[in-house]
């Protein structure tokens, strides 16, 4: 095969870009293919000794893209090329060749998170010319996903070369100085988003528990002063060794010396890793990674078969996933060698073909472009599921958008493959419905939105309109993801917007039963889609026993002592101040309770002098807001959602169960459903204090069936309330919908 590769970045320059085009550019020519790179930069006297053709452009930017474009015009016209290779979308926007298929690699950072419309036209122009776009990650692909027609757009992780073995002296050496305890390797530029300060911090919280455990960080950059206070601070400014930037031989064997290679990346601001290739270097010397979930680190890191993900912004879930690794040495040592044998599978030799695949072949699938529409991206369960449903779109490699307000998840929103389009789509005011509406037009129009998907009333109001105004005839459903007031003939009218639909989605049996009794809608046009929980982050497995002591101990139980949880807001209807009354009927002094969640002040005030009056001072613990609820969770003996309102759904009690911790809910909404009376939990009637003191009473009495209930409750959760679940029946509404005739 002739192959013809225009790359902005290559050789001598250092880079992860410029070495991954060129070893391809050898591995190809090595493998029996004709290859010629047409390559920005000066001329350098290491060209002459590659083996295949190069020809460099320099000078002003602009003008070197249109020279080099030219010239691979030219080439093309001239020779019998059978495919050209480009490391970005910039390197054919000014190509004016159509006659041999153009394969485009993807990296992540050259799609912005907020692109102007300049822009984002710029990079779907290019991307048309692709027969075949190839991202280095399933996240990656993700970014692409919007630029790209269906079909055209498959992930294909970046190859790995052969690591060189460790000088035995030099490991021997690093043996001698920090003895026979575990050894953490981390290596990376210093900088925030690498997770460093939360390794330093889990690694003094796990320092007592593992004798000689040593962290040592390989790299350097403008975060270092701040590690190193970090580690003064935190006692193990000993333990902590700062190596600096290491040469080969040095990081051969600082690899060769891990048993776990740390580095739990998160999100800081728009800066994500978009794979992280060291993770598969480590790999080579049988250590098992510690990556965070964030970015492409799922697919240079597979979770349970080559070493662990965690949150790697919660110093909490890195402490629990690092003490997993290090206190298992079984696990440790079985990741460690399915991470050697995998990372000798992602060489260029094995991997070649991956990249020559014909086009057209990727795995990305056809189906329809989808906008969800929704107030704000705030930290609730609404906005969890649409970004739960982004990131199943982008899993698919469908394009898909999300417009609100904006808020904290916007960040999780892009990093699940949405695109995010800032717009005040939930304000209460006929002006900006009317322009929100306006610019959603606009948006179906210029992206060939399939499906607008619209959350709560004011947003499907704005898509109501926008379907009106949109010169692209464009399909529209709703979610009702609660109970609205619909007391009056103008509340009635102002909750219509959500039923002037095809089809309705609604998160429980109760929501569609609501919807059909209230307002008389048609009941096989409404699909249940119950919220559901990921299993592999609620999974009590990842909770280690030194962890859930702690955590008990934290919120005041020992081993001995019980302790009762109730996840949720501290609002009056979730039913706080009833929980109090039944805990202070009981001939249990030792009780703990924990309430877990944010919420008013005055209303926290008020129950505290609740306690005060029903003398449980001491015994109550206000937690506030926490990253770590499955580990809270997993600590507990019981878990209580005492709600005296109907909940939609209610998450904390499937969350609960999916722990294997027992329940004792309300009698009502859906509460109904997700708890199964005698065997995973206990229903009793909303409000009454004595039948919840009766059943807490009961629960506390027999662990040995609450063990049962837990292992019942995990099943129960598994088989009927995973977010897999969720998304899938979710994802058949839009199938379904596809089938109806659009607006027009």
């Amino acid at each position: 095969m002739n192959i013809l590769i225009l790359t902005q970045c290559f050789p001598p320059v250092v880079g992860g870009i410029e070495n991954m085009m060129g070893s391809m550019a050898l591995a190809l020519q090595e493998g029996g293919h004709a290859v010629t790179v047409l390559a920005d930069g000066k001329p350098d006297a290491s060209d002459k000794e590659r083996p295949y053709g190069l020809a460099r452009f320099s000078g002003w930017k602009p003008l070197r893209r249109w020279r080099k474009a030219r010239e691979a015009a030219r080439l093309v016209r001239a020779g019998a090329y059978d495919r050209i290779i480009a490391d970005t979308w910039k390197s054919v926007e000014n190509l004016g060749v159509d006659t041999v298929p153009v394969t485009v690699l993807a990296h992540g950072m050259e799609f912005p998170a907020a692109p102007t419309p300049r822009k984002a036209q710029r990079i779907q122009a290019a991307m048309a010319k692709a027969k075949d776009v190839i991202a280095n990650s399933s996240f990656t692909a993700g970014l692409a996903a919007p630029y790209v027609a269906a079909g055209r757009l498959r992930a294909v992780t970046p190859t790995v070369p052969a690591q060189a073995p460790a000088d035995p002296d030099r490991l021997a050496a690093l043996r001698t100085a920090h003895g026979d305890g575990l050894q953490v390797v981390t290596l990376c530029r210093l900088e925030p988003r690498k997770g460093v300060d939360r390794l330093i911090e889990a690694v003094a919280a796990l320092h007592s528990a593992y004798s000689g455990l040593t962290l040592h960080v390989a790299g350097d950059g403008a975060d270092r002063a701040r590690l190193e206070a970090l580690a003064r601070d935190a006692g193990i400014a000993g333990d902590v060794i700062f190596h600096g930037r290491v040469s080969d031989t040095e990081k051969a064997a600082l690899l060769e010396l891990a048993d776990v290679f740390a580095m739990p990346a998160r999100r800081e601001g728009n800066s994500v890793e978009g794979f992280g290739l060291v993770y598969l270097e480590a790999a080579w010397y049988g250590a098992p990674g510690l990556a965070g979930r964030e970015g492409g680190a799922a697919d240079a890191v597979l979770d349970g078969k080559t070493g662990l993900l965690c949150d790697g912004a919660d110093t909490a879930s890195v402490t629990a996933t690092l003490d997993r690794l290090l206190g298992d040495r079984d696990l440790r040592l079985r990741l460690g060698e399915s991470a050697r044998r995998h990372a000798r599978e992602q060489t260029w030799q094995h991997k070649i073909g991956d990249f020559l695949a014909p086009p057209q072949q990727g795995t990305a699938a056809a189906g329809p472009r989808i906008l969800q529409l929704l107030p704000a991206l705030g930290d609730g369960g609404v906005e969890r599921s649409t970004v739960e449903m982004a990131g199943h779109l982008g899993e698919l490699g469908l394009p898909n958008w999300i417009a609100s307000a904006g808020g904290p998840l916007v960040a999780a929103a892009e990093a699940a493959g949405a695109r995010h389009v800032t717009l005040p789509v939930g304000k209460k005011s006929l002006f900006s419905a009317v322009s929100a509406a306006r610019a959603v037009a606009r948006l179906v129009d210029a992206e060939g939105i399939d499906i607008i998907h619209a959350r709560s009333r004011v947003p499907a109001w704005v898509g109501l309109l926008a379907c009106r105004l949109a010169r692209r005839p464009v399909r529209f459903l709703t979610t009702f993801h609660g109970v609205y007031s619909h007391g009056n003939a103008l509340k009635r009218f102002y909750n219509s917007a959500m039923l002037r639909v095809p089809l309705v989605i609604a998160n429980s049996q109760f929501i569609r039963d609501h919807i059909v009794a209230v307002y008389g809608f048609p009941r096989e046009r409404v699909i249940v889609a119950p919220r559901g929980v990921e299993p592999d982050l609620f999974d009590p497995v990842r909770i280690p026993a030194e962890t859930r002591s702690t955590l008990r101990r934290e919120l005041g139980a020992t081993e001995r002592v019980p302790l009762v949880v109730m996840v949720g807001r501290v609002t009056r209807w979730k039913g706080h101040a009833v929980l109090l009354e039944a805990a202070a009927r009981l001939d249990r002094p030792d009780l703990r309770l924990a309430f877990v969640g944010g919420g008013s002040e005055a209303l926290v005030a008020e129950l505290q002098r609740d306690m005060a009056r029903l003398g449980l001072d001491g015994r109550v613990t206000f937690t506030g807001s926490r990253r770590d609820i499955p580990a809270v969770l997993a600590a507990a003996d019981l878990a209580v959602s005492a709600s005296t309102d109907p909940e939609a759904f209610g998450r904390a009690a499937i969350e609960a169960q999916a722990m294997g911790t027992p329940v004792i809910a309300t009698d009502h909404g859906g509460s109904r459903e997700t708890v199964l009376p005698g065997r995973t939990g206990w229903l009793v009637p909303p409000g009454d204090v004595a039948a919840l003191a009766a059943a807490l009473d009961e629960a506390l009495a027999d662990p040995d069936r609450l063990k049962t209930m837990g292992a019942n409750g995990r099943a129960h959760v598994l088989a009927n309330f995973t977010t897999r679940q969720m998304l899938e029946k979710e994802y058949s509404a839009y199938e379904r919908l596809m089938a109806v005739e659009p607006r027009r």
